[in-house]
């Protein structure tokens, strides 16, 4: 099944302008960090932020293993 020239020009433009649009938009991020804002994190995130730090903690308070001599 072949594409029709017309409909590969149409989607080959789109892409450039999309690449354009992500290209301009990376340069404007990097010129100015401090006006961007991240976005609050979901219900999974904070969920899972409240377990990792919880393990991480207990296995610092665990004895270190001793190693054989």
């Amino acid at each position: 099944m072949t594409l029709h020239p017309s409909l590969g020009y149409t989607i080959i433009t789109q892409e450039l302008e999309e690449r354009a649009r992500l290209a301009e938009l990376d340069r404007f991020i990097k010129e100015h960090p401090d006006q961007v804002l991240r976005p609050a994190r979901g219900r999974w995130a904070r969920l899972i932020h409240r377990i990792l730090p919880a393990r991480a903690s207990s296995r610092s308070l665990q004895a270190p293993c001793e190693t054989a001599s």
